[in-house]
């Protein structure tokens, strides 16, 4: 199935496990001067202690420091969360295992992105870059059984195990999986916590309220609550009461980012041959402009996101 070329704005951003090198940009355009920021590598939280004059860190190196505020970015699997918050998270588990990783492009390939469904529950897609490659993607519907905490050799061999008879692209997306750089792995799950700080700490970003890709609206999330953190800090006295504001403005928009129905992936990802055929068919009428005018009057509703104008 083709669905649509990359150049369009809707399709131009990396995967996710391209994310180390924008993460490396900003790193190097950021003034590394003492009085401003530090970076840190090889390091990590080890314990994390509330005090009067706010939160003491201690880190794998030894050291231990007291800072304002703690502002924890980690991702969906962070650490430092299930050490302020142990035991908090409810996750959401969206019963999908999915793969990313960039292979060499073939003459193949052309400039749609290609879906490929296979009987079992799996999917594959293939999507031309920027730079010359492609991206790949595995998906199947499953529920979690501890892969994410796999290493990588384990995470590949399964699947290649369970996508060996796939069909279509796959043998040669598999075999430059087991070469490739960029491997992300991962069991989709939502985070849920009844609140996103503790003292002088606050979670944001997936750390704190993961929708998950099946949501697209992971980088939406993560912008806004990171500019609207920094704007309750700027508009408040006490770090505390930052926190709070900021947790009651991003509430109603990650609540309803997180709607997404459990359904979905199991629906994206038919069982036999006879379900692949209808799940086309019906992608085929859902994509027509009449449906999707339907689609649009029936069920728009209340925008729950945060009116950036009042920091204005």
């Amino acid at each position: 199935m083709r669905i649509s070329e990359p150049a369009t704005p809707e399709f131009r951003a990396n995967h996710i496990s391209a994310n180390g090198q924008i993460m490396m940009r900003r790193h190097d355009d950021l003034p590394n001067r003492a009085d401003r920021a530090a970076y840190r590598f090889n390091d990590r939280i080890e314990a994390v202690e509330e005090t009067t004059n706010g939160s003491s860190v201690t880190f794998s190196s030894g050291t231990n420091e007291t800072f304002d505020a703690v502002i924890v970015a980690e991702g969906v699997g962070s650490s430092t969360r299930e050490l302020v918050f142990n035991g908090a998270n409810d996750p959401r588990w969206m019963d999908m295992t999915i793969a990313y990783f960039t292979i060499p492009r073939s003459n193949d390939d052309d400039r749609m992105w290609r879906w490929f469904n296979a009987p079992g529950k799996r999917s594959v897609s293939l999507r031309p870059d920027q730079r010359g490659t492609a991206r790949a993607m595995l998906s199947l519907s499953k529920e979690a059984e501890g892969e994410q905490d796999w290493d990588v050799e384990r995470q590949k061999a399964f699947l290649n195990e369970r996508f060996a008879d796939a069909g279509w692209e796959t043998p040669r997306i598999l075999a430059a999986m087991d070469s490739t750089d960029d491997f992300y792995f991962d069991v989709l799950r939502q985070v849920r916590l009844p609140r996103w700080s503790s003292g002088h700490v606050v979670l944001t970003g997936d750390a704190a309220w993961c929708a998950t890709p099946l949501a697209g609206i992971g980088t939406t999330l993560a912008v806004t609550g990171a500019y609207v953190l920094a704007q309750e800090l700027i508009r408040n006295a006490g770090v505390e009461a930052a926190f709070q504001a900021y947790e009651k403005q991003m509430r109603p928009m990650v609540e309803n980012g997180q709607g997404v129905p459990k359904i979905a992936p199991r629906l994206m990802h038919p069982k036999s041959r006879l379900g692949i055929n209808l799940l086309h068919g019906v992608l085929g009428v859902a994509s027509t402009d009449i449906v999707r005018n339907l689609r649009a009057r029936l069920f728009s509703g209340p925008s729950k996101e945060v009116d950036l104008t009042r920091y204005d």
